[in-house]
């Protein structure tokens, strides 16, 4: 149980958040492996163009994306074909994708995503990459980078907290103090304080089917703790038990301090209220900030972050979702040589600086990134994850894709309609659980 004296102060904890920012010894709830240095197309010669996958046709990641293959291509001389694809049909179709002619390397999430088409044989070893620039990553990241027989398949790229956004100035306008809004009762009159002055004060969006299943994973780490969570995504608990169950009444609690055209809008949406000033806070992952840094820096220096309230006392705020994200290589691409080379350069800090030098804001998962040159913003991203004690990737991460996108992601929109049919509801999705095949 936290306690009184166990609870820091958002102000101290910034002060000490560089030193002990990313410490993951549980991201993604995964077992440590064993490092295996033995990937099958490490030393190959590259010859031919390089075919790269980009999971996304928004303007701040692909600056970054573009200057990324841009040094790798003037570095060695291989040519590069840059293909973009928009988040949501990228991540739908990965599986028909790498079944397929996939591009050579693209990208993709760490953890279980990761494992779940590695052990199809889809993806590339990446285990001779790791011996070459793994001493530039903590240990966690590479146990979210490796598959379920010790080998590596994943170089990653950048992570980013989800949690409680807003704008600096409406909670001064408001009278708000980022320190007094800890728990769910202060949670709550804060929305409160903001409906009255005409405010959305929890902006959503679930038009994407994934959105909101960041709130369905903090809301249920803060209600029933970071075990149980995982263990309902892996199947070790039922849906249907009454812990879920409170899960979706105390979100229901929120309803009223959401604007009503949820499924009407995606992130952006959501984010866009915040950014017009017409919602207090957004629960999202922190990556958007790029978004208000390219309408201008005074909108992008006013962003600010904080955790989720606690609702339980035992679990406190002892959980944050904090996706890690990066690149793999596709085995049934025609150029694996030149994948794997391409994401060995991605993964070095050479590559890794190509990327930061856009200016667009990125926490980089390489240890090389100096944090003493980050802004308010990243060093408060830095506060929140220090104060976590689990990391979990994220629900669509973290479970089966063949259960979270096409059943969870349309079983929350369903609830948004209707949330008095959530025990129908629950009862579905375990059903569907059990009526899945295996996954060998």
């Amino acid at each position: 149980m936290t306690t009184p004296d166990k609870l820091l102060s958002r102000r101290s904890v910034l002060k000490g958040s560089a030193a002990g920012a990313l410490g993951i010894a549980a991201v993604g709830g995964l077992a440590a492996c064993s490092s295996d240095s033995d990937g099958a197309s490490g030393g190959a010669a590259v010859t031919g163009p390089i075919a790269f996958g980009a999971r996304t046709v928004d303007e701040q990641p692909t600056l970054q994306l573009r200057a990324l293959v841009d040094a790798y291509s003037a570095k060695t001389g291989n040519e590069v074909t840059y293909n973009a694809t928009e988040s949501n049909a990228f991540q739908n179709n990965l599986s028909q994708y790498l079944q397929g002619t996939p591009d050579d390397t693209f990208q993709w999430m760490a953890g279980y995503r990761m494992q779940f088409f590695a052990e199809q044989g889809l993806l590339v070893d990446l285990s001779d990459v790791w011996a070459e620039i793994g001493d530039q990553y903590d240990e966690s990241y590479k146990i979210a980078s490796t598959g379920l027989d010790g080998k590596q398949y994943f170089v990653p790229q950048s992570w980013y907290p989800w949690g409680m956004h807003f704008r600096k100035s409406m909670f001064a306008d408001l009278g708000l103090d980022a320190d007094s809004v800890t728990t769910w009762d202060e949670f709550l009159s804060m929305l409160d304080g903001m409906k009255s002055k005409g405010l959305i004060g929890f902006a959503a969006g679930d038009k994407g089917g994934w959105e909101a299943m960041g709130t369905f994973d903090i809301i249920n780490a803060r209600t029933n703790g970071y075990q149980f969570h995982v263990d309902l995504l892996a199947g070790r608990e039922e849906w249907t038990d009454d812990r879920v169950l409170q899960v979706f009444k105390n979100w229901e609690q929120l309803l009223p301090y959401m604007n009503t055209n949820v499924l009407d809008l995606e992130w952006d949406g959501a984010t866009q209220l915040l950014l017009q000033k017409k919602a207090g806070t957004v629960l999202m992952g922190s990556w958007f900030a790029g978004d208000f840094k390219a309408q201008s820096d005074e909108d992008y220096f006013d962003l600010s972050i904080i955790p989720f309230p606690e609702i339980n006392p035992e679990h406190g705020r002892d959980t944050i979702d904090a996706p890690i994200d990066g690149f793999c290589v596709a085995a049934n691409g025609g150029n694996n040589a030149g994948g794997i080379d391409l994401i060995k350069f991605a993964g070095d800090m050479e590559g890794v600086q190509a990327m930061l030098d856009t200016g667009v804001p990125m926490t980089s998962a390489n240890r090389g990134q100096d944090t003493s040159t980050y802004d308010a913003f990243q060093k408060e991203q830095l506060a929140v994850m220090a104060e976590a004690q689990y990391i979990t990737q994220f629900l669509d991460r973290d479970t089966r894709p063949d259960f979270a996108g096409p059943v969870v992601g349309p079983a929350i929109q369903s609830w948004f309609r209707n949330p008095n049919d959530v025990n129908k509801i629950l009862e579905s999705l375990q059903a569907q659980w059990e009526a899945l095949p295996p996954l060998s």
